[in-house]
């Protein structure tokens, strides 16, 4: 009787999703908070709309900003956005994790069941040890990322500096922010072939998901499972990764090889270097080695849709991501097929029905937020259409590219593309589910309507 009366005083608890969307908005505000103290900015009157932007776009992983992070912020505000950086691309449930077993905590049923939704796991068997893996993992990465980076950015810009830009790029590398540093951003760069590759491949790491990371690390450093086949994740999201950036690399380079405003001055390996940097970072870093604003119309498209696509599941990156595209895809193929069950022919696996839905649900919802904000922005602002576009699919994506177009931007539209990073991040599927949390199945099941589409 005491313990009903406990449940019932402390009544409904959040469910996993409220949960990840409560922590992700409980990130911003505080380090909007911190990012507002004066100890945090250089001297000047800074908009506080704008320290709420970049604490979400930090948070959110994305990387747009309304200004340059050095001219705007301290030594300590840089640290601020820093850390917010690397604690959005940990993850609230990872984070959430770390801090029971920190504080020597025991993690109950009910939060394993939390952690093993937010961490998009199929089984709560060894969630811990997951958390932990993911942890080191993202240490050590930026840690030999920062190594090589330092040889270039040190003797540059001095030790202090040196080592600040250095830890800065690659946090905002490996968790998929890119924040631009300096004035001009990453075409600082531009014409170091070294620098753009680390930052790429950085990126990448932390774009394929840590499961995919786990997998490949015991496989081929650890040498654990080196015969075993590989599973249908990590084969869509190795395949689809490869795919996309061999395609993209050849369309940007094809396209800016003869753009005087963006490759075109450049020798051929620094062509080859930036136009593999420009195919790397859409998908939802968003560091840009040449002005995005001069780019050909083609490869702008091509930008878009690279946005929208995202990373890999379970990674610092965004978007609808790779298995939601390759599970819509073959859902589309099966139905022009006429077949009864959808399948991934390559893998020769079925798919269960929900999941095909959950896709479909999954890319119309996304599209819906792109269309509607995009609506909501072109309302207000007396901008072209394109750089609105890019700048919503940017903030969805969690990209942080941007035509320039951030800074101009009024308040309202500021606030619109911060819930957009951040129903970007957190996932629809996941947003929808804070909203309207699930019920138990009806046992109602109506007549069958057969209607006439398409």
């Amino acid at each position: 009787m005491t313990s009903t009366k406990a449940a019932r005083r402390k009544g409904p608890q959040p469910n996993a999703s409220q949960l990840i969307v409560l922590g992700y908005l409980s990130f911003i505000l505080l380090g909007a908070i911190l990012l507002m103290l004066p100890i945090s900015h250089v001297p000047g009157p800074q908009p506080g709309i704008d320290d709420l932007f970049f604490a979400a776009s930090a948070v959110t992983t994305t990387g747009l900003a309304p200004g340059d992070v050095v001219d705007r912020y301290s030594p300590f505000g840089q640290g601020v956005l820093m850390l917010l950086i690397q604690l959005g691309g940990l993850g609230y449930m990872s984070l959430f994790t770390l801090t029971m077993l920190l504080i020597g905590q025991r993690i109950s049923l009910r939060d394993r069941l939390n952690i093993q939704e937010g961490l998009e796991q199929p089984g709560m068997a060894g969630l811990v040890r997951f958390v932990l893996n993911i942890v080191g993992f993202s240490l050590v990465v930026q840690l030999v990322s920062a190594f090589f980076l330092a040889w270039t950015m040190v003797p540059e810009f001095g030790w202090s500096k040196g080592l600040v830009m250095t830890l800065f790029h690659v946090v905002g590398a490996f968790n998929n922010a890119g924040f631009p540093f300096l004035p001009e951003g990453a075409i600082h760069w531009q014409r170091n072939a070294g620098v753009l590759l680390v930052l790429a491949m950085t990126t990448v790491i932390g774009g394929l998901g840590f499961n995919v990371n786990q997998e490949l690390v015991r496989r081929y450093l650890l040498r654990r499972a080196p015969r075993q086949r590989w599973n249908v994740l990590i084969g869509i999201v190795l395949g689809l990764t490869v795919a996309l950036l061999v395609s993209s690399t050849v369309v940007i380079w094809y396209f800016e090889a003869r753009n005087p405003k963006t490759l075109g001055p450049l020798p051929l390996h620094l062509q080859a270097a930036n136009a593999f940097f420009m195919a790397v970072q859409p998908r939802s870093c968003g560091f840009n080695s040449v002005e995005v604003e001069a780019m050909a119309r083609p490869s702008l498209l091509l930008m878009l849709a690279l946005m929208f696509i995202g990373a890999g599941p379970g990674s610092t990156g965004s978007g609808i991501k790779l298995t939601t595209v390759a599970v819509t895809a073959a859902g589309v193929k099966g139905v022009l097929q006429g077949r009864q069950e959808i399948a991934l022919d390559w893998f020769k696996r079925r798919l269960d029905e929900r999941l095909v839905r959950k896709a479909f649900a999954v890319v119309l919802l996304s599209l819906a937020v792109v269309a509607f904000s995009t609506l909501l922005l072109a309302s207000i602002e007396s901008l072209p259409f394109l750089p609105i576009l890019f700048e919503v699919l940017s903030a969805f994506g969690n990209a942080g590219m941007s035509m320039g177009i951030t800074g101009q931007l009024s308040t309202v539209s500021k606030l619109i593309l911060i819930a957009t990073m951040l129903i970007g991040r957190v996932g629809m599927i996941t947003v929808m589910l804070s909203l309207f949390p699930s019920r138990r199945r009806s046992a109602i099941r109506y007549v069958e309507e057969p209607l006439l589409i398409g």
